[in-house]
Parts: C-alpha cells; structure tokens; sequence
C-alpha cells in the first residue's frame, strides 16, 4: 500500500505542478479536485508513517538526520501552506465559501507548491535504495536540469516572477518537463544521502 500511495502522489505531483499552469478551465477545476485528492494521499501517507513524529525528538542527530528532519519538516509546513492557501484562492470547490485573502493567498500557493514539488523530490530521491536500478533515474534526472531552466523554475520557488511561465511547446510537453524536473531532485536528494552518509562514516 505504502508503494501505491508514493507513486500515486509522484503523478499528483507532477499532474499538479503542470496543470498549475492552468491551460483551460477544464484543467483548472481537475487542477482543484486533483489537489484535494493530494491532500487526503499525504494525510494517509502521514498517518502510516506517524512513528516519524515520535521518533523526532529520540536519539542523536548527526549531518544526514538534522538535513532529512529538516526539509520533511519544510515540506509538512508546505502542504499546510498549500491547503490554507488553495481553499482562499480556490474558484470552484470552495467557492461557495467566499473567503478573502486572494491577493496574499495566490502568492503564498504560488511559492510553497513549487517548493513542494523540489522537497518531494528530495524526500523520495533520499529514500532511495542503492544499486543500478536508479540509473535511469540519474539520466533522466540530467534532462531534467534543462527542463528547470526552461520552466524557469528557479523564478517560483523565490517569487522573483508572479506569473508562472508557459513556453509555446504542446500541453503534454509540459507534464513531461516537469517529470523530468522531479528526477533532477530526486537524484539531488539520493546524492545528498550519498555524500551525507559517507560524512558519518569517515567522521566514526
């Protein structure tokens, strides 16, 4: 179940992050329910691995410990950030709501759902087993670079562009560049592990 759970957010994600974009109003409303059913993937995914949270405060913490318990603590604060966030600024699931706070909420979604896709993929790519099977994932991680500056990606994680970028290239395309962006960061975060782990070994 555990399995299912992490691939079904992984095509959420990369779903999410494209249809952001918001191409028609067709895509945007799936965009809304898509993330709702998100959320509930996360809370389930939370609630199984709840032994995370009793354990945050039980042994040392060396360099890879203090960096993992760090960005999963980034990315729960994102997903909160992303849910106040989405239901301020959403046009159709909770529009009968009519709540306020467009202006400062858009922002605040802009921001942390970009920085929730990067730590997603750190969080997966740091929970990757060793071995040949991760190549494809470090060769189209290489493509993926290419894809994070065209989509100028870097522009949504610090809010130096309001307006996300949407290059004249096919919708499909687009899905595409964005998972081969969270390949990048997922070989970002199995390197990290790498280079944290042998820290440890070389400091015992």
């Amino acid at each position: 179940m555990k399995r299912a759970l992490r691939y079904g957010m992984i095509l959420l994600l990369v779903f999410q992050c494209g249809s952001g974009m918001a191409f028609s109003r067709t895509e945007s409303i799936a965009h809304e329910w898509a993330g709702l059913v998100l959320f509930a993937v996360i809370l389930v995914h939370l609630i199984l691995n709840r032994r995370w949270f009793g354990n945050l405060f039980r042994g040392k913490y060396n360099p890879a410990r203090s960096i993992s318990a760090a960005a999963d603590a980034a990315l729960i604060l994102a997903v909160i950030l992303i849910a106040v966030s989405g239901m301020v600024i959403s046009g159709y699931a909770f529009s009968p709501l009519n709540l306020s706070g467009s202006s400062w909420g858009r922002k605040i979604h802009f921001v942390s759902t970009a920085w929730l896709f990067l730590l997603c993929g750190f969080h997966y790519g740091a929970h990757l087993g060793k071995g040949k099977r991760n190549v494809p994932i470090y060769i189209s991680g290489t493509f993926g670079i290419a894809a994070i500056a065209a989509l100028k990606f870097c522009q949504r994680l610090f809010l130096l562009n309001e307006f996300v970028y949407t290059p004249e290239i096919p919708y499909w395309c687009v899905y595409l560049m964005h998972g081969l962006m969270f390949t990048s960061f997922m070989a970002m975060g199995s390197g990290l592990k790498s280079i944290t782990g042998k820290v440890r070994k070389s400091e015992t």
